[in-house]
């Protein structure tokens, strides 16, 4: 459960004459308590994980009171406790407003003194359990296939395919409780997701990950998905209108403004969907596209005289010998 600080300037509003502790005690002016854990939607109302740690060693945390009516949480529910303070030997609260409790975790609504000023009980809400998200309990790569259970105040669920710690295809983010990441498997080595809960009502709120069991991908595996790879990007049809090359896709639209890589090769297609040739630039990086084939250079030089990397980006110009960017 998030904590925020929260002070608040309230008079608490106590008949501080009540009170008969000893002359010779010390008195507490100020306290801070830090509430942290989790309540669980659908759950018994007794059975929260909560956890409630104090500063100093003038006075400990006791007991707490859930204050809500009801058997078992639900989802609207805002739950809110009574915290028991107790003085330490030869101490008293002194505590007559709002501004000596500092609270975290919680937002503080009043506070009393009992026992002769020798306990505190401050009340205190918690946030609602609609900005809350439960964990996940289980995550599982079968081949892979990644799925994983479903955490309680969840509207979608944020997931990394990873390999030896790197993050294949990028952060996903999924409202159903299943990805597939084969694609990925095209290097002998071992393979696992993360994933985490994102809350239903605020995105802004997101649950702890978990990670999964890891796959072992070897050699042959790795070469059978490299090749059924190829064969699914390669899936399409080469049209030509009015000199000017289109790919047609398996689903019946053309491929437009982006990559495509089509029997080992890969190309560039413009907003309309024309195949590109020559120098493209995309962001501050320059590519080259063969004129007639459109198929893209790479680990090579073009006929202008530029250094293309292996990764088909221009070199810097100074490593070609020339002065300027291309077509200048």
């Amino acid at each position: 459960m998030a904590g925020i600080a929260a002070v608040f300037g309230l008079c608490i509003g106590m008949a501080f004459s009540a009170f008969a502790y000893e002359d010779s005690d010390k008195s507490i002016r100020s306290v801070s308590i830090t509430v942290s854990g989790s309540i669980e939607v659908e759950t018994k109302i007794g059975e929260e994980q909560l956890e409630i740690h104090t500063s100093g060693n003038k006075y400990s945390f006791d007991h707490y009171e859930v204050q809500n009516a009801g058997f078992r949480w639900c989802n609207d529910d805002t739950p809110v406790i009574k915290i028991f303070l107790t003085a330490a030997d030869g101490y008293y609260f002194r505590i007559l407003k709002a501004s000596q409790i500092r609270l975290n975790g919680a937002e503080y609504v009043s506070a009393t003194r009992e026992d002769s000023a020798y306990t505190l009980v401050v009340e205190a809400r918690l946030p609602s359990l609609e900005t809350q998200v439960g964990e996940i309990g289980e995550a599982k790569l079968d081949g892979g296939v990644c799925t994983w259970s479903e955490a309680v105040g969840a509207g979608a669920y944020e997931l990394k395919f990873m390999r030896k710690g790197t993050t294949l295809g990028g952060v996903q983010v999924l409202t159903e409780r299943r990805y597939d990441g084969s694609e990925f498997m095209t290097k002998p080595a071992g393979y696992h997701f993360m994933v985490r809960p994102i809350n239903a009502k605020d995105a802004g709120i997101k649950g702890k990950w978990t990670d999964s069991n890891e796959v072992v991908v070897n050699e042959a595996q790795a070469k059978q998905q490299k090749e059924k790879n190829a064969s699914t990007e390669s899936a399409g049809t080469w049209v030509e209108e009015n000199g000017a090359w289109r790919f047609l896709l398996p689903e019946g639209v053309f491929m437009q403004n982006g990559w495509r890589r089509v029997g080992g090769e890969w190309y560039a297609f413009d907003p309309l969907g024309q195949m590109r040739t020559g120098w493209y630039l995309e962001g501050d990086k320059w590519y080259y596209l063969d004129l007639k084939t459109g198929a893209m250079l790479k680990n090579t030089v073009t006929p202008d005289g530029y250094t293309i990397g292996i990764d088909g980006v221009m070199a810097a110009p100074e490593e070609s010998g020339k002065t300027s960017r291309p077509g200048r």
